[in-house]
């Protein structure tokens, strides 16, 4: 009898683990959408988005999380433009800083314009002019998408030729001319390393290659 009660409490066991994995998966399925009756709806409980915390409903700094974002194919038009959105203004004064937080760099004014970032800056007597042109570009690249050009210039009349701009709109009449004029000066100052585009898939300036967008 003792035996035969070990078996049955087994079998009873071992049923119950069966029918709880079976729950568990079918909650698994709905979790994902796929036991979903449509299964257009996406994800996550058929959020369209799974499991997309909207700012405003997660606690603490926000800068502690991570971004996570699911789309069903169906829910994305393919012929989407999807670009990158750079907030200029908060892109020039995060590259600024950065820059400042190098010692060897006294005074930095950054412009972001669609494609490209113009920094003027001036630096400690016995900083190499070329490091100096390096270390202010690389920083640049870090925070701007890759199709983006950087130049910098440590002349002093460099300050005055961004702050010029700093009111303009891209849509202005005069925008390209004023732009170009300032970063043909700006080149004649050290650039640093030779970077690779991705636009143009070149180690040469957009501007040597003859791909300058010249109007907008």
């Amino acid at each position: 009898m003792k035996k035969v009660h070990f078996t049955i409490s087994t079998a009873v066991l071992t049923t119950g683990l069966l029918l709880a994995g079976c729950a568990n998966d079918n909650g698994a399925m709905d979790q994902y959408g796929e036991g979903n009756e449509n299964q257009n709806q996406g994800a996550l409980n058929g959020d369209p988005m799974d499991n997309y915390q909207a700012p405003g409903t997660r606690n603490g700094d926000l800068n502690d999380y991570v971004g996570y974002v699911r789309y069903d194919k169906t829910q994305v038009d393919t012929r989407g433009n999807y670009e990158a959105k750079v907030n200029r203004e908060e892109t020039a004064d995060m590259i600024t800083k950065m820059i400042l937080s190098y010692e060897q760099f006294n005074n930095a004014a950054t412009l972001v314009t669609d494609d490209e970032v113009l920094i003027a800056y001036e630096t400690s007597e016995n900083m190499d002019r070329n490091q100096a042109a390096d270390m202010a570009k690389k920083t640049a690249y870090s925070l701007v998408p890759r199709f983006y050009e950087v130049y910098v210039s440590d002349n002093p009349m460099a300050f005055e030729d961004i702050q010029s701009m700093s009111n303009t709109r891209i849509s202005d009449r005069n925008y390209d001319k004023v732009l170009e004029s300032i970063i043909e000066r700006m080149r004649k100052s050290p650039q640093g390393e030779v970077t690779y585009n991705d636009e143009t898939k070149s180690m040469k300036d957009k501007r040597d290659t003859g791909n300058e967008t010249t109007n907008r």
